[in-house]
């Protein structure tokens, strides 16, 4: 699952990458989500017992909006603000902290302890990563207002995996995504209503997002919300950290750009260093942040205070 992911995810880079060159960041966030929403909704709707996940989902209105706003539109809308003010590779250095910002967040607040050894994995992995991003540092002009967006973005989406966690997972994450998509959907598109109309995207455009939300985001989303459930949100954190190593060995591969340097290499084996010390136990078998989550219940869902 962890290589699906890390597969799945380096292709949204790609063809992310190649969208937002002609076309407004948010429109691509917006259209994207709104797409992957109609994908899986579809997908999520076409048998009775995911209708009736997609029904109970919805009954809790105050855990979708704030899931939606931490998860989807916040992390999207605090990242994709903060480029301007402080460039790309320092938005990706913040970003690559989520790990260590999870370990702390789970131990502060949902009484996650991840050991010492877990402790140490996330903290090489983001070292890596983060002298990584160091490595493709640009000029941009650093401000206070930039990094507090895309520190407040890695914040919610480390905050987002436990609550999903605590708050969802006797729901099936197929009809869980639909409805916090949707709410996403509809947080963002305010944010991204003055570039629709005053930019439309081109017809190419929109098939490049149409094929980015419903081939790509989407299983890359249930992919990555089964991980979540299973090994927990600093498990999945670290993994990603794979994605920009990942995306850069198949950017030479397509020989859009040149072999990896030495300390490339490097940093890619100390990141899967950093990454085994998390996902991997001494003896072999994986590591689950916390207690593991059921994916399905036959069970009622237990009653919760919904915010």
């Amino acid at each position: 699952m962890p290589v699906v992911l890390v597969s799945l995810l380096a292709g949204t880079w790609l063809l992310s990458g190649a969208l937002v060159t002609g076309t407004d960041p948010l429109i691509v966030a917006v259209g994207r989500t709104a797409v992957c929403c109609v994908a899986l909704t579809a997908v999520a709707a076409s048998r009775p017992d995911g209708r009736d996940a997609l029904r109970r989902t919805a009954a809790r209105p105050g855990t979708v909006w704030l899931l939606g706003l931490l998860g989807f539109a916040g992390y999207a809308a605090g990242t994709l603000l903060a480029i301007p003010r402080i460039g790309t590779s320092l938005t990706n250095l913040v970003v690559a902290l989520m790990p260590v910002v999870s370990v702390v967040v789970g131990a502060m607040f949902f009484g996650e302890r991840p050991g010492a050894r877990g402790a140490a994995g996330a903290v090489l992995a983001c070292a890596a990563a983060t002298g990584y991003a160091l490595l493709g540092a640009d000029a941009g002009h650093v401000d206070g207002a930039g990094l507090l967006l895309a520190g407040a973005a890695t914040a919610g989406f480390a905050v987002y995996g436990y609550l999903y966690r605590r708050r969802l997972a006797v729901l099936p994450p197929l009809a869980v995504l639909p409805v916090l998509l949707a709410a996403a959907t509809c947080l963002l598109l305010p944010m991204s209503l003055p570039a629709l109309l005053g930019h439309p995207p081109t017809m190419a455009a929109t098939g490049g997002i149409a094929l980015l939300g419903a081939a790509v985001y989407a299983p890359a989303y249930v992919v990555q919300h089964r991980l979540i459930l299973r090994r927990g949100p600093v498990v999945t954190a670290a993994v990603q950290l794979a994605v920009p190593f990942t995306v850069r060995l198949g950017d030479w591969a397509l020989r859009t750009a040149p072999a990896p340097s030495a300390i490339e290499l490097l940093l890619l084996a100390v990141c899967c260093a950093g990454i085994a010390l998390v996902t991997v136990r001494p003896d072999g078998s994986t590591r689950s942040n916390g207690r593991p989550a059921p994916l399905r219940t036959s069970r009622p869902a237990p009653p919760s205070r919904d915010v």
